[in-house]
């Protein structure tokens, strides 16, 4: 009775650690691909805003009316120079210039303000969400080693378990029968007819 008590208490731990692996292999799938084609967090890959932003965090940009943007704000832009990659400074100025309006800013971590200043139209939006750390492991799954160790052989050990599981199972209910089989052999038949040499 005690043996059965720990083998179902192993089969259930086994169960309950296949479904965790699953479930987590599943949820970076699917983060991997909605980053791909999406991109619903920025990584963070200076630490120009530390300590409020370092390298490494992660952030989800959320709209903003550009020419709402006060001083003091912090705000995603295009970068002048280089226009595929976003910066995250504060503004520390705000300039009207004829129709358009120009924003001066500054990392909170720089000494000095930035070199150039940006336009309405080069502004992204602000920071909607911040997760620290996050953004070194989005940057991780993203590469064929991240995907590797966290769905590829997390979800192939997942599925060992289950398959395994299911033969201990298969094992485990054919063999009362054989035992019982083996205690209790057929009896042998007799011929209720009499012989010749029965009176």
């Amino acid at each position: 009775m005690k043996r059965r008590s720990v083998l179902n208490f192993i089969v259930s731990a086994t169960c309950f650690f296949s479904v965790i692996l699953i479930a987590a292999a599943m949820s970076i799938s699917l983060l991997i691909i909605a980053q791909r084609i999406f991109e619903p967090f920025h990584v963070v890959v200076s630490n120009s805003m530390a300590p409020q932003i370092s390298k490494g965090d992660a952030v989800m940009i959320k709209d903003i009316e550009p020419n709402n943007v006060k001083v003091g704000q912090v705000i995603v832009f295009r970068d002048p120079e280089q226009k595929d990659e976003m910066i995250i400074h504060r503004v520390v100025a705000v300039e009207p210039s004829g129709q358009a309006v120009l924003f001066t800013t500054k990392g909170d971590n720089n000494p000095v303000d930035d070199d150039w200043r940006v336009s309405t139209g080069e502004i992204v939006g602000a920071v909607g969400l911040h997760v620290p750390r996050f953004g070194s492991f989005v940057a991780f799954i993203s590469t064929s080693r991240g995907y590797f160790s966290c769905v590829a052989i997390p979800g192939a050990v997942a599925l060992a378990l289950v398959f395994l599981l299911g033969i201990g199972e298969t094992a485990e209910k054919r063999r009362p029968k054989l035992v019982r089989q083996m205690a209790c052999p057929p009896r042998p038949k007799f011929d209720p007819k009499p012989t010749a040499g029965d009176s």
